[in-house]
């Protein structure tokens, strides 16, 4: 894989969401997961914790603490978060939406 340089736009304990010039895409950086997409793309997987049916309790899916399951368009393919790493993900996102903005009028 090649190294791409990233504008870091929004960082938590658990990760981070950089935007690479190079490429145009976003990496999602979450504990052990790595997303890339482009912006549409991750405007929709924003828009997926809208939907009420999205975020579920997973009570005994995981042993591990984590009791919020995200369903994804993917058949039985779940992510997982304990209630605080579900509110520093949604909280990355929200900031990362603002930076995404506020660089856009940047650069006019």
């Amino acid at each position: 894989m090649t190294n791409h340089k990233l504008l870091v736009l929004a960082s938590s304990a658990y990760g981070y969401i950089g935007k690479c010039h190079c490429c145009e895409k976003y990496n999602l950086v979450f504990n052990n997961q790595l997303f890339i997409f482009s912006e549409d793309d991750l405007r929709q997987f924003r828009r997926m914790f809208e939907d009420e049916n999205t975020i579920f309790e997973a009570g005994d899916l995981c042993c591990n603490g984590r009791s919020k399951g995200m369903r994804t368009p993917i058949n039985n393919f779940y992510l997982l978060f304990t209630p605080k790493e579900l509110a520093y993900f949604k909280n990355m996102l929200d900031d990362t939406f603002v930076m995404i903005e506020v660089n856009k009028v940047l650069q006019y």
